[in-house]
């Protein structure tokens, strides 16, 4: 049998940890135009909270729950949602550019989110973003 493994970094850090999944930033994958990553967000810690000027990015639930914390950094109008993996109501969000978010997890167990873009991490593109 021929499979193939595609070895992946995987980030740890006290909040949780990201491992990218697809990027177009290796050269080892049949995918094209596809950059995503699961992230896992311990209770009571939050990850993102930040902006991006030009990258839209979609989340989808993969376990447990989490708060979505969103803000027009243009006109300041705040959106909050919950991301339930369970939910009959299961779908993708789309956050689209100049929209900080932070995606904050509640509860006793480890929440899991996948992110997908069509752009790769651009440290330049992103800003720390503080909800108060």
């Amino acid at each position: 049998m021929s499979v193939t493994h595609l070895p992946r970094q995987k980030h740890v850090r006290d909040d949780g940890w990201l491992a990218e999944l697809i990027s177009m930033k290796y050269t080892d994958h049949p995918f094209c135009g596809i950059h995503s990553y699961i992230v896992s967000i311990r209770p009571g810690k939050s990850r993102a909270n930040h902006v991006h000027r030009k990258k839209e990015g979609w989340i989808a639930p993969a376990a447990g729950i989490v708060r979505l914390l969103l803000e027009n950094t243009e006109t300041g109008e705040r959106e909050s949602m919950v991301l339930d993996f369970r939910s009959p109501d299961y779908g993708l969000v789309c956050i689209p550019p100049s929209i900080a978010h932070s995606v904050q997890k509640t509860g006793e167990e480890d929440a899991v989110v996948i992110v997908f873009s069509r752009t790769p991490e651009d440290p330049e593109d992103t800003r720390p973003f503080r909800f108060d």
